[in-house]
């Protein structure tokens, strides 16, 4: 397996693995909502709606002050952490009605992926293959290892909790890293690890 020394986009935690949608006959579903996750004062991260009311996104992005969600268009919502995954890096945080959850992924592919950025843009990613991460702190220590997948994509800052969409249109992963030192790749959580979040 492949050592990366990966850094974070808010935070010194880093990227695990995708299982990656298929394509199938099944209407494409729609697009998750994309939201702005600001914490500390900041527009920390992004995120989208994974259940109605429900908003998945990094967990190093929200830390354990307060945290506003805003939705498309600009309202401010305060959002409660309801469940945090450190391993993975995922936090699930309750919002008020925001609608449309995006169904997960549970079947791998390999390429056609996008990622939705909070601005309303896709950028398109290719999965490049499954790595054995080892997450490190600036100074070189080990802070966790975890499976993840590589992304060929220009991953920029505010990525992290952006969701990766596979080619039948369902939400595939989380973007929460970017390499180091490798420009142009990027890490995301694996839809499989994101379902122990969802009631």
């Amino acid at each position: 397996m492949t050592r990366a020394r990966l850094a974070a986009l808010a935070a010194p935690a880093l990227l695990a693995a995708a299982a990656i949608g298929r394509a199938t006959s099944d209407p494409v579903p729609p697009a998750p909502v994309v939201v702005t996750v600001e914490a500390r004062g900041e527009r920390a991260a992004t995120g989208f709606v994974a259940r109605d009311g429900r908003v998945l996104t990094v967990a190093h992005a929200v830390g354990d002050g307060p945290v506003v969600v805003r939705a498309p268009g600009g309202a401010a919502l305060p959002a409660t952490v309801v469940r945090r995954d450190t391993r993975a890096d995922v936090a699930l945080l309750a919002v008020p009605a925001l609608p449309r959850a995006a169904p997960l992924a549970r079947a791998p592919a390999v390429a056609g992926h996008v990622v939705l950025r909070r601005d309303g843009t896709r950028l398109p990613v290719t999965a490049v293959r499954r790595v054995d991460a080892r997450i490190r702190a600036g100074d070189g220590r080990l802070l966790a290892r975890r499976p993840a997948l590589e992304l060929r994509a220009a991953i920029g800052a505010g990525d992290s909790g952006a969701p990766v969409l596979g080619p039948d249109g369902r939400v595939a992963g989380v973007v929460f890293a970017r390499s180091r030192q490798r420009p142009g790749r990027g890490y995301a959580v694996a839809a499989s690890a994101l379902a122990g979040l969802l009631p």
